[in-house]
């Protein structure tokens, strides 16, 4: 979806802390800035993993056969 890793990292922070702000906020009935520091918490847990998942992706073989059928190599 978007061409650079840092991009879609902060994206998916800002939606996963938003999400998760408000699955604090009212799944756990917790106050708002209780709320908004521990869906930030999850936020950067969540994001961590998604990283790590895109950045062991990034030399996939899979990819190198995408730009080989494109022409690209």
């Amino acid at each position: 979806m978007f061409k650079h890793r840092r991009v879609r990292t902060a994206v998916v922070l800002v939606v996963a802390w938003g999400v998760l702000t408000g699955v604090e906020r009212w799944g756990e009935s917790a106050e708002w800035p209780k709320a908004v520091l521990q869906g930030l918490l999850w936020a950067a847990v969540v994001t961590a993993a998604w990283w790590f998942a895109d950045w062991t992706r990034a030399g996939s073989p899979r990819r190198r056969h995408l730009e080989e059928s494109r022409g690209e190599r």
